[in-house]
């Protein structure tokens, strides 16, 4: 039965890390706070290519998380993006966070084609 302790502990510290994750790219679809949960050397696309007028922001939502270390995560995402004319476009998007100093920081973030063009999502 002591053996089971060490394992509920992983699965405890896994399960906020990832509501962690979640909010570090809750706060990433803020303009405002995007910079705040950046690493230093963190290597996005491009995201105006996406601007338009009538167009909003990309937003993204969390769909799977995965923990390649305790410090490294892969997130995959659908990014949303409303307007007028094109009502709704999904994207699927990959990003890599790592954990700085006890914070979920976006390192990479790839942007792909249309979800519904690839058929996720």
């Amino acid at each position: 039965m002591l053996w089971s302790i060490p394992l509920l502990w992983t699965l405890c510290a896994r399960a906020d890390d990832g509501d962690a994750v979640r909010k570090a790219i809750a706060r990433f679809n803020d303009p405002h706070q995007r910079q705040s949960v950046l690493t230093l050397d963190a290597d996005l696309d491009d995201l105006s290519h996406y601007r338009g007028p009538e167009v909003s922001q990309v937003y993204f939502e969390v769909k799977a998380v995965r923990f390649v270390t305790p410090d490294v995560a892969v997130v995959d995402a659908a990014g949303s993006q409303y307007g007028s004319l094109i009502v709704k476009r999904s994207l699927r998007a990959v990003f890599v966070l790592k954990k700085e100093a006890g914070e979920w920081r976006v390192a990479v973030l790839r942007v792909g084609a249309p979800a519904e063009s690839a058929g996720v999502y």
